[in-house]
């Protein structure tokens, strides 16, 4: 997998003087004091980043040779060598170093005033992504298989009116297929016990959509039960809640300690586990944040996740 470099990192008046590189794994586990780290990983592996790029025609000529043969023929295959991978890695980069101040603040609006030395994406190995296209001009509907690595493939379809839509669009699948192994959106599951809709604007990023998707399931839930209000009673239950409401999502979940113990409570103790390594197993990824690394031994000490598992 490809790495996330953060250099000098500030919040909250606490500075990480070394470099920080993460490496998203399948179940990747970090400490809580790189709690910050979560929520940039979810924000940037998520793409949101994009909505501070403005169009320029020289930069989609230039590194678009691959993506305007998608667009002038009706079935197009092309192979995205590790060249094109460090043009596309660079555009994204640039991206971000010029909006990482606008990125935090984004991301963060408690902590206005703050700054980022350096953040960006590096490509530490050659790749290559395969590409096979079917365009319909009539209906401006467009399928795409990535397969990454003669290892992995990905099928997407999308509707497009303009030509910097296919663009971006096959540009954002070739950084999240690089950062993630997927091509797959992120649920943040936020380790806060407040749920109020109408104060969600006010939290950071990944809280507020962890709170959006919070009533989008209760919405559910309540209308499958009918004349009941359903509620999430503990950070167990709403961390399956989530693997069932968003099983097509990698998953981040906030400050994961203690949860053992509401597991040992259940019938079925390692119902939780089971869908962690199910999740897995549908090549979606799972990122959890921890107190003390104790609390995770039953994940940790679990064979299945043998070599899918990453610790910091």
């Amino acid at each position: 997998m490809e790495e996330i470099y953060i250099k000098n990192f500030i919040i909250d008046n606490s500075i990480i003087i070394e470099e920080k590189e993460i490496s998203i794994y399948p179940l990747t586990l970090i400490s809580n004091k790189y709690n910050y780290l979560a929520n940039l990983i979810w924000y940037i592996s998520d793409l949101h980043f994009f909505e501070f790029y403005k169009v320029n025609d020289y930069e989609i000529m230039s590194i678009s040779k691959t993506i305007s043969g998608i667009i002038e023929h009706y079935e197009y295959s092309a192979v995205i060598d590790n060249n094109m991978i460090i043009e596309c890695i660079d555009f994204v980069n640039d991206i971000l170093e010029k909006n990482k101040d606008n990125i935090l603040n984004k991301l963060f609006p408690e902590n206005r005033n703050k700054s980022i030395e350096k953040l960006s994406i590096l490509c530490t190995s050659d790749n290559h992504i395969n590409i096979n296209s079917s365009f319909n001009n009539e209906s401006n509907i467009i399928d795409i298989v990535f397969i990454y690595n003669n290892s992995f493939s990905f099928s997407s379809r999308a509707f497009f009116s303009r030509k910097i839509d296919i663009f971006i669009f096959v540009i954002e699948h070739i950084i999240k297929i690089l950062l993630t192994g997927n091509i797959y959106r992120n649920a943040y599951i936020a380790d806060y016990n407040d749920f109020n809709f109408d104060y969600a604007i006010k939290k950071n990023m990944a809280v507020r959509d962890f709170i959006y998707k919070v009533h989008e399931i209760n919405l559910k839930e309540n209308n499958n039960k009918k004349n009941s209000n359903y509620n999430i009673k503990n950070r167990y239950e709403l961390i399956k809640m989530f693997l069932k409401n968003y099983n097509s999502f990698n998953v981040f979940v906030e400050n994961f300690s203690f949860i053992e113990e509401e597991i040992k409570k259940e019938e079925n103790s390692n119902n939780l586990i089971d869908s962690f390594l199910e999740t897995i197993n549908r090549k979606r990824n799972i990122f959890i944040t921890y107190d003390d690394i104790n609390d995770l031994n039953s994940l940790i000490s679990d064979k299945r996740f043998e070599n899918n598992i990453k610790v910091y």
